[in-house]
């Protein structure tokens, strides 16, 4: 214990957490280690008075969705046992080719359902990329194990074998997968007969790879032994909330029913044998996306568009500008780009907010996170990963959904082609704000 009472790997003051009753946010980061205060993000641009004219992400979905949702309300089919979350796993398990899934309550309850399925216990360790959300390393915690930051491979947003097995000990017991921003892991193939060769389990958390596919056409999510996804609103295909994770042998199918749902037994109700979430997915949310899971490659292969948009626009500044990591198949769920250091990131990231485009940063890596410095990992930031954190420093991601056209890249990048050669012409916008609710309105008002 130190002088002052602080025993190291405790939460040094719960009321850290409560940003109301502090006055500046910097109160909450005064006690981190230099080397989390020297990296963590900047605060987060803000737009003009008139607001964002191009937000990162907007929700995308048709007339239909409405409709179905309607449909459950009048039909009172709106509970997880209802018809719609099972129409929603037909269309998963025909579109991805498995036999077993289940819609859950979001993409973090999947994984850590997932995670259950796979009997990890506190002797074990799980492999996962730094440069991914939170979430993945909480629910490896939640689950009584511990996570292991690997660092990206060489000019990739990804962990490759080698990566893997730097950390890999014969504590090792699975492998997480997060085909990060949308890009494909190029050594996914590799990785899945790694893990058959090691007996490691292996779970692809698709969140931000949903109809992504691997250099090998393959989609993504087909490679382990189970796959976890997200439907919160920023994602392809949205319920606004949800999310399924589903599984290549039939075998998981009654464990991962059961897991979901506070671990009931198939055959006696109310008998339980083991503890579990209640991670289910409501009727009307599996109504709202049921019909969009059919369009999902429809949706990526826009992305795909606006991906090629964006690298053509950007190749001028490519010295300056670097674009995300491109695989065979480039589609994306975000278009990254990443400049010469954080100076440069931040003050373009700035610049592009002037003109009311909105950006986000890269992640921040998960092993440098404040959660490691107050929890029970004390001494896990100073374990240098150095990709992940140049790219956190340097990366961030520029507006990518549906409703962009090759008018809105061209628009966006001329900003940016600005920032580096301030001669250049800004012509204005020919975007109104509230152009993104127009469009949806119109989507909503087509009848179906």
């Amino acid at each position: 214990m130190a002088a002052d009472g602080y025993t190291m790997g405790k939460m040094w003051n719960p009321s850290l957490y409560i940003g109301s009753i502090l006055d500046s946010h910097e109160h909450r980061v005064a006690i981190l280690p230099k080397r989390i205060k020297d990296s963590m993000p900047s605060p987060e641009p803000k737009p003009g008075d008139s607001g964002w004219l191009y937000r990162v992400l907007e929700p995308y979905y048709s007339r239909e969705c409405v409709d179905n949702v309607m449909s459950a309300m009048l039909e009172g089919q709106i509970s997880s046992g209802a018809a719609w979350p099972r129409k929603m796993v037909q269309e998963i398990c025909s579109l991805y080719q498995v036999p077993v899934a289940l819609p859950t309550s979001s993409g973090a309850s999947a994984l850590h359902v997932a995670l259950l399925a796979c009997n990890l216990g506190p002797q074990d360790t799980v492999l996962l990329p730094a440069l991914t959300m939170v979430a993945v390393a909480n629910m490896v915690k939640m689950v009584g194990a511990k996570p292991i930051y690997c660092d990206c491979a060489e000019d990739s947003v990804n962990p490759g074998v080698p990566e893997l097995l730097e950390k890999a000990t014969p504590r090792t017991k699975a492998v997480i997968v997060c085909h990060t921003y949308g890009v494909a892991c190029k050594d996914i193939v590799s990785i899945r007969d790694l893990c058959k060769e090691k007996g490691w389990w292996l779970v692809e958390d698709i969140c931000e790879a949903m109809g992504t596919r691997a250099d090998n056409g393959e989609l993504v999510g087909t490679f382990g032994d189970f796959a976890v996804t997200s439907l919160y609103a920023n994602k392809p295909i949205t319920a606004g909330d949800g999310g399924w994770v589903h599984a290549r042998d039939k075998k998981h199918h009654d464990r991962l029913k059961s897991l979901v749902n506070h671990g009931f037994d198939p055959a006696y109700h109310f008998l339980h044998f083991e503890v579990a979430p209640n991670a289910k997915m409501n009727g009307l949310g599996a109504a709202f996306v049921c019909s969009q899971v059919k369009t999902l490659p429809e949706v990526m292969q826009y992305r795909g568009k606006i991906a090629s948009w964006y690298r053509q626009e950007l190749a001028d500044v490519a010295s300056s500008l670097r674009c995300i990591e491109q695989r065979q198949i480039d589609a994306p769920w975000v278009f990254g780009v990443e400049t010469t250091n954080r100076k440069a990131r931040d003050e373009l990231r700035d610049h592009l907010a002037l003109y009311g485009i909105e950006t986000r940063n890269y992640f921040y890596p998960l092993h440098l996170e404040p959660a490691n410095f107050y929890g029970d990992e004390v001494g896990v930031y100073d374990i240098p990963l150095p990709r992940s954190e140049h790219l956190a420093q340097t990366g961030f991601y520029l507006p990518t959904h549906s409703f962009l056209q090759a008018d809105d890249i061209k628009y966006i990048c001329t900003v940016i082609r600005a920032f580096y050669k301030p001669d250049a012409a800004i012509p204005a916008p020919s975007r109104k704000h509230g152009w993104v609710d127009a469009e949806r309105s119109k989507l909503l008002n087509c009848q179906p």
